[in-house]
């Protein structure tokens, strides 16, 4: 997991929306098929599938299980398409602090290249306030949330990039025997899981986590909600992506263990994020914090919405330590193709700052290699490598060209 790079998108309340279920989704029946299998494209640890909106437009939707519906990013679609707005409403963001408006388009169709047209609500942004594409590395049109799934089966395969839908009266025991079986909870649709968490060694606390597909990272702590969520080591302060009122701004530390069930992982990396002082009275309290893909991705999972049960099989060797970076540096990508990259974040204190490196600067080489050699996900890659190793690069700053060398080591020691 690269340490700035993540990037969080989960719409978590909506406001004056009022019920906006769409129909129940049903894998059309195909012969003797007894589910659906779609591909999908796993860039820089966001799921990304392919889909079909108005039975015309071919776009790409990061599949997201933390947000409750779907959401169209770009307006201009919807234009094209003459879609209805039913009305206006206010929804919050990641940022759980500013709202944006949006227009809720009922009895949209939507599908998967595999499946037949079916009617599903979508939530049209008025402006694209995000740099989506920048952080994927790829191109981003939506994201599909939750509600989509509804009284479903889904089984995400992160090694085959691969979904599978299945029709609850197809899915059979036999199908998750190997499996470790987990209680979950549904909230507006979304998967919440109860994990013991002990972020400082001997003082343990259940909360209560999200099950969230659309964020990239492995875990992230609101340490304002229970006071055995407040760290007590080394804390790096970062940028944990964009909100509505701007860039996220966080903290990261490596806690002591997190438990699902009797499957555990130590010395996790995790961000750490305070909520509005206004979210966290008891009563409003949903969620402790969340799990992202880089931990969901060390297993197999069935993600049964209609019984809410969670199925995970562990890869090997699952619980093994995580890979994050070590340069300080968050990188985005920038041109038509997405295929150039710049520095927007240097955290404080990190080797990147130290060598002199600012946001801004643009990415010409690495090493002796052109950027046009990388791909997004390799340069993250190459910034999470061993300590010690020197990561040489050429940047244009302005009108200057400028030569800077990191040498990359653990930020949480």
């Amino acid at each position: 997991m690269t340490l700035t790079r993540i990037f969080l998108f989960w719409f978590c309340c909506l406001l004056a929306i009022g019920d906006t279920r769409s129909q129940p989704w049903k894998i059309p029946e195909l012969a003797d098929q007894k589910m659906v299998v779609v591909p999908f494209t796993y860039s820089n640890g966001f799921i990304i599938i392919d889909v079909i909106l108005q039975k015309v437009i071919p776009l790409r939707f990061i599949l997201d299980t933390g947000a409750e519906n779907s959401i169209l990013f770009k307006k201009e679609f919807a234009e094209v398409l003459n879609l209805e707005y039913q009305r206006r409403i206010k929804i919050l963001g990641a940022d759980l602090s500013q709202e944006v408006t949006a227009f809720i388009c009922t009895n949209t169709f939507l599908q998967f290249y595999t499946t037949v047209p079916k009617k599903h609500n979508i939530i049209v942004l008025d402006n694209n306030f995000y740099e989506f594409e920048e952080v994927v590395g790829t191109r981003v049109d939506g994201i599909l949330g939750a509600e989509f799934f509804r009284n479903q089966i889904l089984r995400i395969d992160y090694g085959k990039s691969q979904i599978t839908l299945i029709a609850p009266e197809k899915f059979k025991s036999s199908m998750v025997k190997n499996y470790q079986r987990l209680d979950i909870e549904l909230k507006s649709g979304k998967p919440y899981i109860n994990c013991r968490t002990e972020v400082n060694p001997g003082f343990p606390v259940n909360a209560r986590l999200l099950l969230d597909t659309g964020a990239g990272l492995t875990a992230l702590l609101h340490y304002n909600t229970d006071s055995l969520l407040n760290y007590k080591g080394h804390l790096v302060k970062g940028s944990l992506g964009k909100g509505l009122g701007g860039d996220i701004e966080g903290y990261m530390g490596k806690i002591h263990r997190l438990e699902m069930g009797p499957l555990f992982f130590n010395g996790v990396i995790s961000s750490f994020q305070a909520l509005d002082e206004a979210l966290i009275t008891k009563e409003k309290i949903v969620r402790n914090g969340l799990i992202g893909n880089i931990l969901l991705e060390r297993f197999d999972i069935y993600l049964d919405f209609r019984d809410t049960v969670l199925y995970v099989k562990p890869k090997r060797n699952y619980n093994k330590e995580f890979v994050y970076d070590r340069s300080g540096l968050l990188v985005f990508a920038f041109g038509k193709k997405l295929d150039s990259y710049y520095v927007k974040y240097v955290t404080e204190g990190s080797p990147a700052q130290e060598a002199g490196i600012l946001p801004g600067d643009v990415i010409l080489k690495v090493g002796l290699l052109s950027y046009r050699w990388f791909s997004l996900k390799h340069l993250n890659k190459i910034l999470s490598g061993k300590p010690g190793k020197k990561i040489r690069l050429k940047l244009q700053r302005g009108d200057q060209i400028i030569h800077k060398e990191v040498i990359l080591r653990d930020l949480f020691t």
